[in-house]
């Protein structure tokens, strides 16, 4: 053989072995990365499954008791909801739900209230301050915004008027100008007409005669009468009552309104003890049954 071709053959060969090492790098190197991106991937999904279980463990109570006992309820409602229209009775019944989880709330965990909490700022529950402390209530601005939508225009009002029937009443006191009272009184004695069907009705017409008894009668720390000290009736009873007279003479009401200002004109707007005996059976005419 000659040296040429053996140099050529020897060169073959080299050039091969260094092809064949630069291919077992490459394959080594890619199998190592291989192995590194798993490894990767396997440390982000034990950091993210110990994430959720750390986000699990946060949780309030109130969080929890959510996800155990409502979130399925709520679901299976948008499901049916999407494709009905009549979905008045069996969110009535999810309202139901929401207001016994609040009642459990409050008897479990009332003493852990955070009242600045974000969770109750734009979820199913809130917190009131009610009487002297905080107590957990359904979030009905919540109710309207999430589910208004596949609901009855009657439904959509009582959600709203139940927004503002928070602030009518605390603590046995009228927490609103009698005037506002009335306003009130007649725009759901307008709903119950107009919604006479309404799956809620009973809930409206107690609502009503509540609203009617304080305003004509008062409450305990909302007494119509300065019974301690003028002994007069207050001004702005006097000045609802002759409102309510002047603008309102179509309400079944008015001859309520009417008979107890013309017995409280009669006595001068005072307070007495007679006027007490006659309160007692004006009472047990309009709201005894």
């Amino acid at each position: 053989m000659s040296r040429s071709k053996y140099m050529k053959i020897t060169a073959i060969i080299l050039g091969l072995l260094v092809l064949s090492g630069i291919g077992f790098y490459v394959f080594s190197h890619k199998d190592n990365v291989q192995t590194e991106q798993v490894a990767n991937e396997n440390v982000i999904q034990e950091t993210t499954v110990k994430e959720e279980v750390a986000k699990e463990e946060v949780l309030t109570p109130v969080q929890k008791y959510y996800k155990e006992n409502l979130e399925q309820d709520e679901i299976n409602f948008l499901n049916k909801a999407k494709n009905s229209k009549n979905n008045d009775l069996e969110f009535s019944k999810l309202q139901t739900k929401f207001i016994k989880a609040t009642d459990v709330l409050n008897e479990k965990y009332i003493e852990n209230i955070d009242p600045e909490n974000p969770y109750y700022r734009n979820n199913w529950v809130k917190v009131l301050y009610v009487e002297g402390c905080y107590i957990y209530a359904v979030n009905s601005e919540y109710l309207l915004e999430k589910y208004g939508k596949y609901l009855s225009p009657a439904y959509n009002e009582w959600l709203k008027f139940i927004l503002k029937r928070e602030s009518v009443m605390q603590d046995a006191g009228l927490m609103v100008p009698p005037d506002t009272l009335r306003e009130y009184i007649i725009s759901i004695e307008k709903f119950v007409e107009q919604y006479p069907d309404f799956v809620l009705i009973g809930d409206a017409k107690d609502i009503l005669d509540s609203y009617l008894m304080t305003y004509l009668e008062g409450i305990d720390n909302s007494p119509i009468f300065d019974k301690w000290n003028t002994r007069k009736m207050l001004p702005e009873y006097k000045a609802s009552y002759e409102k309510f007279l002047a603008e309102n003479k179509d309400s079944k009401y008015y001859p309520m309104v009417e008979e107890l200002y013309n017995k409280s004109k009669a006595n001068d707007f005072n307070w007495d003890r007679d006027f007490d005996a006659w309160l007692y059976k004006y009472h047990k005419k309009y709201f005894v049954k």
